[in-house]
C-alpha cells in the first residue's frame, strides 16, 4: 500500500506554489503599481484546501476515520516552527536596530496567536517589522483547526462525497452573501474584508471541493472532465483576466474572489490530471519545484526586507533582486535546518497512523512473506 505521500505529491503543484509567491513578491517589489498580489495569496489558499481534502480523503480510505490528534501535530510541526522562529528572528534583528521598525512589539501576540489578521482589523496595531503577511496565515490556521472537524464529521456520518460538495458549496456561497452584506451594509473597508478568515475562508473550501469531486489521484471518474480539460482551463483564465480588468471596488471586495477561485478550479484540475502536458511539465521543472517547496519561508521573510530595504531606498528592481537574494539564502538556510526534519518527523507520524490502519493479520501475513523472499 503507498503512503499518503506517495499517492497524492504531485510536482506541478510545487511549481504552482512558486508561481503564488512570486506574484506575491513581484506586487511587493513595485507597490506605487496596482499588481494582483492578493490574486497570489488567493493561489495559496486554494492549493492548501486541495491538498488537505485530498491526504484526509486518503486517510479515511484506508481508516474509516480520521485521526485529529495526529493532523493537528502534523500541522504544528509544518506550520509553527518556520513562522516562529522567523518572527524571533525578525523581531530580535529590529530590536538591535539592523532591521527598520516602527510599530509596538505588543502586537506579536497575535502572531504567536495567528490573530493577527483580526488583531489589524480591530485597529489594535500592526505586527512590527514588515510582519503584516501573517494575517494570511491566520486564515489558513483557522481553516487548519475547523476543517478537519467538519471532514470527520462527513466521515464519521458515512456522507457521500455529493452530500459533503453540497454542504461545502453552501459554506462557499454563504461566504460571498457575508461580504455582499460586509461592502454593501456595513461599509467595512477593504482591507478588514481582504485579511478576514469569515470573508476569506471559500479560497479554501473551492480547493476542497475539487479534492472531494474532481481528484484524479484517488481514482475519481473523471473522463469527460479530462477529455475537455484544456479548453476549460483556458476558459479559467479568460475568466482570471476578467476579474483583474473589471476595477469596480464593490466587485472587488465582493464577487471578484468567488469567481477567481471558480477560475482557479479547472486550472488546477488540468495540472494534476495532465502531468504529461506541458504545462505540467514546466511546472515540474527543478527551479520551479525548488522554488515551491521554499515558498513557505520566502513568503515569511521577504515582505521584512522590503519593509527595510525600501524604507531607505526606492523601490527598483535592483533592490528586488537583493531582497530575492537574501530570502532565498534564508529560507534555504530554514529548509536545512528546521522544515527538512520536521517533515522526517512528520513522515513518520503518517506511516505510523497508516500502519495502525492495516488489519493486524495482513500484517502478519505481509512479514512472512517477505521472511519467505529473504530466504
Amino acid at each position: 500500500m503507498a503512503t499518503p505521500a506517495g499517492r497524492t505529491y504531485i510536482p506541478a503543484l510545487d511549481g504552482m506554489r512558486a508561481l503564488a509567491f512570486l506574484l506575491v513578491f513581484i506586487a511587493h517589489s513595485f507597490p506605487y503599481r496596482d499588481l494582483p498580489g492578493g490574486f497570489g495569496v488567493t493561489v495559496f489558499f486554494f492549493l492548501s484546501g486541495y491538498l488537505i481534502t485530498t491526504l484526509l480523503r486518503v486517510e479515511a480510505s484506508q481508516a474509516s476515520a480520521i485521526s485529529l490528534k495526529q493532523f493537528y501535530l502534523r500541522r504544528i510541526l509544518r506550520i509553527f516552527p518556520p513562522c516562529y522562529v522567523t518572527v524571533i528572528v525578525v523581531c530580535t534583528l529590529a530590536r538591535l536596530g539592523l532591521i527598520y521598525n516602527t510599530e509596538s512589539y505588543r502586537s506579536l501576540v497575535a502572531a504567536f496567536l495567528y490573530f493577527s489578521n483580526y488583531w489589524n482589523i480591530l485597529g489594535w496595531g500592526n505586527l512590527p517589522a514588515g510582519l503584516g503577511v501573517l494575517w494570511s496565515l491566520a486564515v489558513e490556521e483557522h481553516y487548519y483547526l475547523l476543517y478537519p472537524l467538519l471532514y470527520a464529521w462527513f466521515v464519521r456520518k458515512s456522507l457521500s462525497r455529493s452530500r459533503q460538495a453540497f454542504i461545502l458549496g453552501g459554506l462557499c456561497f454563504a461566504a460571498l452573501v457575508w461580504r455582499i452584506i460586509r461592502a454593501a451594509v456595513f461599509h467595512s473597508p477593504w482591507a478588514n474584508i481582504y485579511e478576514g478568515t469569515d470573508t476569506r475562508f471559500d479560497a479554501i473550501l473551492f480547493g476542497c471541493l475539487l479534492a472531494i469531486l474532481f481528484n484524479p489521484r484517488l481514482g475519481d471518474s473523471v473522463d469527460w472532465l479530462t477529455r475537455h480539460a484544456r479548453p476549460l482551463a483556458l476558459a479559467g483564465m479568460a475568466l482570471l483576466l476578467l476579474t483583474f480588468a473589471w476595477r469596480n471596488p464593490f466587485f472587488r471586495d465582493t464577487f471578484r474572489y468567488t469567481l477567481q477561485s471558480l477560475a482557479l478550479a479547472p486550472i488546477f484540475f488540468y495540472v494534476t490530471a495532465n502531468h504529461s502536458s506541458r504545462v505540467s511539465r514546466l511546472l515540474a521543472l527543478g527551479p520551479m519545484r525548488w522554488v515551491g517547496q521554499l515558498s513557505y519561508s520566502l513568503y515569511l521573510i521577504h515582505h521584512a526586507l522590503f519593509h527595510h530595504f525600501y524604507h531607505y531606498h526606492r523601490p527598483s528592481l535592483a533592490v528586488a533582486v537583493i531582497v530575492l537574494i537574501l530570502s532565498i539564502a534564508y529560507a534555504q538556510t530554514m529548509r536545512w535546518v528546521v522544515e527538512l526534519p520536521l517533515q522526517k518527523a512528520r513522515a513518520r507520524l503518517r506511516w505510523t497512523e497508516t500502519e495502525k490502519g492495516l488489519d493486524h493479520r495482513t500484517m502478519h501475513v505481509g512479514a512472512d512473506a517477505a521472511k519467505g523472499a529473504a530466504a
